[in-house]
Formats: structure tokens, C-alpha cells, sequence
């Protein structure tokens, strides 16, 4: 794929299964387009990461 500072289709959750176009490297907005998370880091703890402690 074509670098494009205005491409959003590298960043998107979608793009290995998106059928919205097949010229990804031209893709400016989309209304389908979701911002891939990047995957959730565990700690070392085993808690939760909203659990509430009492004493």
C-alpha cells in the first residue's frame, strides 16, 4: 500500500476485511471506519484493573 499522510485505512480495525473499496491507498474518510486498539497489556498483578480493594 501506497504511503498517504491522509490515509486512515492503516490505522482502521476493518482493513483486512474491508470490501467498502479495493483502492485502500486513495481512503480519506470512511463511514465504517473503527481506530484499531492496540492490544491490552496484563500486569503482574492479578487483580483486575477495577476492582476495589476493602481492608
Amino acid at each position: 500500500m501506497t504511503t498517504n499522510p491522509f490515509n486512515i485505512c492503516p490505522t482502521c480495525a476493518h482493513i483486512k476485511t474491508c470490501v467498502l473499496t479495493e483502492m485502500k491507498e486513495k481512503v480519506w474518510s470512511c463511514s465504517e471506519y473503527d481506530e484499531a486498539q492496540p492490544k491490552s497489556v496484563k500486569t503482574d498483578n492479578n487483580m483486575p484493573e477495577h476492582q476495589i480493594v476493602l481492608a
